[in-house]
């Protein structure tokens, strides 16, 4: 009777919660059960390598698709030229000598003299820093045709092994400038936090560069596509194959140390597990393909003589004569510095993304854990976040008169500042508004690589140009963008659909207007969101171990705020109040708005009243360096 209860007992419990029947005979002390300690930790330490895999696959679609949006990492000799890239855009004025009004040279000339110059000191600086042996060999291996490296050789004569930048005019400098601005434009998808205040004189010479008058006068054109992972790979025999490899997943996964699904801290040991798993599965991929390359090779047909009726695949091209070489394609096999390089790249974009949609995902979360959109009065009185509009007309007095303007003197207080909000929203309504934008900004932070890819297309085509226009905030080039506009679409209808609920404000994408004039103001935007959330999240989280550690701090937090929970509330609800109170833009209420209305909330920090206790958590600031 007593061993009939046990199996029962297991049975509903295997059944209820999908544990492992062995643990559950372990458990019970029954005949069959694996009582090793060493199985058991074993096993799950299996599982949560398998749930942390399953919970860090956090690109859009299949890895296969995904590889498309992400971005190759520079080698070793394409980051020595990034330096000079680098150094070249800190020297330059280009966009100061470019853009300005009311001048009376022509454009296209300043246009060509800025280009031409800036070709100059980046040519200059390459060749200062001896790297005519390092340009030859990334120019090499990336040129279709090498025989275009010297204009002046006739087409079928070798490549030289070196020469000299700095004796060569710009255009026979060509294939190493789109090079050089490729590299910088990668580089700035794979670490957005990188070339902050010379990313957009790269893109804005290349947008010029690109205009049909300046490149006919120039003679040579300095666009490049980007180097991605999925079509690079599409050029070697069984790369395809290899981006759809299930084990892809779990070499590429990211680990922090927590349980993405249930928010739990891992172990020390629980870690290590999933770190050597991760490293047993990459040699795994990287020993089953590259192995094929000590096997023998040989064409797919039996004989030379069908050349003209099928097609030849072959290894090497010297296999076969000149009057096959029409019909001939060439296999190309991946080594393993190549194999480990693309694993690598894709590891990056997973942990990017990874990194970005937590402090996003964690506001979501708190919001819903600590705000009920039925109940304003859950949490005490910073539960509440209802929000009135309030007039940016702002009076003051002057000669004894009062008078009324668009002035930023009116008085600040915690609930209101110069420009004030200008949305009037109940307590559930304000909810959702923050809970929708927060789930908008999550799928645009899981799509990012695809949205700086298109961005790049945006402002590089050639099938629309730019014009200069004063649009409240100086000079802009206001351009349209046709792919960013389609893919954030797409985002929001996805988010709307998802949500359960109607969609609160406006659902209008500012791109291309003097909102957000071109893709690179918009890509910039977006890119700010964890910049600005992190810090927030970290204060919140870290809050508890703060005071804990350091007596006096909680003290003051007791006696000023009333407790740590308290803080917690104050902060949180002012920021979903005000952070989307539509302050600092027109409308408020729209896509850009929201995100507008918490980018102008962090210039506010330092007038609130919790601004000390921000300050003795370490906090610096939202911005982060420009370096």
């Amino acid at each position: 009777r007593d061993i009939a209860y046990a199996v029962l007992k297991m049975s509903l419990r295997c059944a209820l919660f999908d544990d492992d029947p062995a643990d559950t005979l372990s458990a019970a002390g029954m005949p069959g059960s694996k009582d090793t300690s060493s199985e058991d930790d074993e096993r799950r330490n299996t599982k949560t390598r398998k749930s942390h895999a399953k919970s860090t696959a956090l690109y859009p679609a299949r890895l296969g698709d995904f590889a498309r949006y992400i971005p190759l990492r520079l080698n070793e000799r394409e980051r020595s030229l990034l330096n000079v890239l680098e150094s070249t855009l800190n020297v330059t004025e280009y966009t100061d000598n470019v853009d300005i009004s009311g001048s009376f040279s022509s454009k296209t000339q300043r246009i060509i003299d800025g280009i031409i110059e800036v070709c100059n000191i980046a040519t200059g600086l390459a060749t200062a820093a001896g790297l005519d042996d390092a340009v030859i060999a990334v120019v090499s291996s990336n040129a279709w045709d090498r025989s275009e490296l010297l204009d002046a050789q006739p087409p079928n004569a070798a490549p030289p092994v070196s020469y000299k930048l700095a004796s060569r005019s710009p255009r026979q400098n060509a294939n190493f400038l789109r090079d050089l601005y490729e590299i910088g434009r990668r580089n700035k998808v794979l670490n957005p936090s990188r070339m902050r205040g010379s990313y957009g004189k790269l893109m804005y010479l290349l947008q010029d560069a690109q205009s049909p008058a300046v490149a006919k006068t120039l003679g040579f054109c300095l666009y490049k596509e980007l180097v991605m992972v999925g079509p690079y790979l599409e050029q070697f025999h069984r790369g395809l194959e290899f981006l759809e490899d299930s084990r892809l997943v779990e070499a590429v996964q990211y680990v922090d140390g927590f349980c993405h699904s249930t928010g739990r801290r891992l172990s020390r040991k629980e870690v290590d597990s999933i770190i050597s798993h991760k490293r047993e599965v990459t040699e795994s991929l990287v020993k089953d393909y590259i192995q094929q390359q000590s096997e023998p090779r040989s064409t797919n047909i039996e004989s030379i003589e069908e050349a003209n009726s099928k097609e030849i695949v072959v290894t090497d091209r010297d296999m076969i004569d000149e009057e096959n070489e029409s019909n001939v394609k060439v296999l190309k096999f991946l080594n393993e510095e190549e194999l480990r390089r693309c694993i690598d790249s894709i590891a990056d974009a997973v942990a990017t993304c990874v990194s970005n949609i937590k402090p996003v995902k964690r506001m979501l979360q708190l919001l819903e854990e600590r705000f009920d959109p039925n109940d304003p009065k859950k949490n005490g009185k910073y539960s509440n976040l209802t929000l009135s509009a309030v007039s940016r007309v702002s009076s003051y007095n002057m000669g004894g008169g009062h008078y009324y303007g668009f002035s930023g003197f009116g008085n600040y207080n915690e609930s209101s500042n110069s420009e004030g909000a200008t949305l009037s929203h109940s307590h559930s309504t304000q909810f959702v508004f923050v809970w929708q934008s927060l789930k908008l900004w999550c799928e645009v932070q899981k799509n990012i690589h695809q949205l700086w890819v298109c961005a790049d297309d945006d402002l590089l085509s050639t099938q629309s140009t730019y014009s200069l226009r004063n649009t409240g905030q100086g000079l802009n080039r206001v351009q349209s963008c046709p792919r960013v506009g389609s893919i954030m679409r797409q985002l929001l209808s996805q988010v709307q659909r998802e949500a359960g609920s109607p969609w609160v404000g406006l659902s209008v994408i500012h791109l291309g207007d003097r909102d957000v004039p071109n893709a690179l103001i918009f890509i910039d935007k977006y890119t700010q969101i964890p910049r600005f959330l992190r810090p927030l999240v970290d204060f919140v989280d870290g809050l508890d171990g703060m005071c804990s550690s350091n007596d006096g701090i909680g003290a003051y937090i007791t006696k000023e705020f009333g407790g740590i929970d308290q803080l917690k509330m104050m902060v949180l609800c002012d920021y979903f109040k005000h952070g989307f109170d539509g302050s600092g833009d027109d409308g408020g209420s729209c896509i850009d708005g929201r995100l507008t209305s918490s980018w102008n909330w962090t210039s506010r920090i330092a007038k609130k009243r919790y601004y000390h206790a921000f300050m003795l958590s370490g906090f610096q600031g939202f911005d982060g360096e420009f370096k």
